[in-house]
């Protein structure tokens, strides 16, 4: 009887975890071409028939406190225009420079369906530390 209970113990925890299909965040691809950041995604099925849109694409830099600050949005989650292709350069209008840090951020979806395609992808990066495309 206690071997059995021992082993409910140990198996509960295995039993109950969070096994998710689709993980919630994906990471950006980001390479430098033509001196400027090539922020793209990739390898993700809701990208493959090229109906994926591009909701939100933020951009934010470490300032002199440390802190990420948003610097550049580009929102069109309401009505997206932008169609997404896989490892396409997604257009940023930003004037990067090399040593700072920055982080992005890159919500996809179908326009179908917004909720079960919504996808995250995100990266952090220097300019300096990138490799050429």
């Amino acid at each position: 009887m206690e071997m059995t209970w021992k082993f409910f113990l140990l198996i509960i925890p295995f039993l109950t975890g969070c096994v998710m299909e689709h993980n919630a965040y994906r990471v950006a691809d980001v390479t430098l071409k033509d001196s400027q950041p090539c922020i793209s995604v990739d390898n993700d099925p809701t990208l493959n028939d090229g109906q994926a849109k591009l909701l939100t694409l933020s951009l934010s830099a470490r300032d002199a406190k440390g802190q990420m600050q948003e610097v550049w949005k580009q929102d069109s989650f309401d009505n997206p225009t932008y169609t997404i292709q896989a490892g396409q350069c997604i257009p940023v209008k930003y004037p990067f420079k090399g040593d700072d840090e920055y982080s992005v951020a890159v919500i996809t979806a179908q326009p179908t369906d917004k909720v079960s395609t919504k996808r995250l992808w995100s990266r952090n990066f220097k300019i300096n530390e990138l490799t050429p495309k």
